[in-house]
């Protein structure tokens, strides 16, 4: 077969399979356009960020590198008032292959009762924790009651 057979053959079975194939339309996610700015004015600080509004914006971001095991306690870097009323979060940590990954707990003391959810280090934020729940099945909008850093492999469910 001549090359220029070959090229006709190529073309013609090119255009039967596309007319065989239906189009689909593969829509991404919107992107956070608040989100996005957030993160790179905080990209590599090493801390989680909480915000009390949806697209991470807040009057006061509030953030920290270490754990909290109570939001309510007015110990740690989140305190009173962070208790239950975050609507989406961060993750800045500059840790990789590790200890970089944060759990949100609904209760406080790391308790599981009402369950976990998990935000990846490149995962980099959620927008809007309505869309997430925790591994009960507990809303994760408005719930959070303590996080710590730990392993990948110390979560079964990821926030997206």
């Amino acid at each position: 077969m001549s090359k220029k057979t070959r090229a006709l053959a190529a073309v013609g079975l090119s255009a039967l399979f596309t007319v065989m194939i239906p189009a689909t339309t593969v829509q991404a996610a919107p992107a956070s356009a608040n989100c996005d700015n957030e993160y790179w004015q905080y990209a590599g600080d090493g801390n989680v960020h909480i915000y009390y509004e949806t697209d991470c914006r807040s009057l006061n971001v509030k953030y920290g590198d270490g754990d909290d095991v109570n939001w309510s306690d007015g110990l740690g870097h989140f305190a009173w008032s962070d208790n239950d009323a975050v609507s989406s979060v961060m993750n800045t940590g500059t840790y990789s292959g590790g200890w970089d990954v944060v759990k949100f707990y609904v209760d406080a003391n790391y308790s599981e009762a009402q369950g976990y959810s998990c935000l990846k280090r490149g995962e980099i934020y959620v927008d809007d924790l309505s869309r997430n729940t925790s591994t009960t099945g507990h809303t994760m909008n408005n719930s959070i009651s303590s996080h710590k850093w730990v392993t990948q492999s110390a979560c079964a469910k990821f926030m997206s």
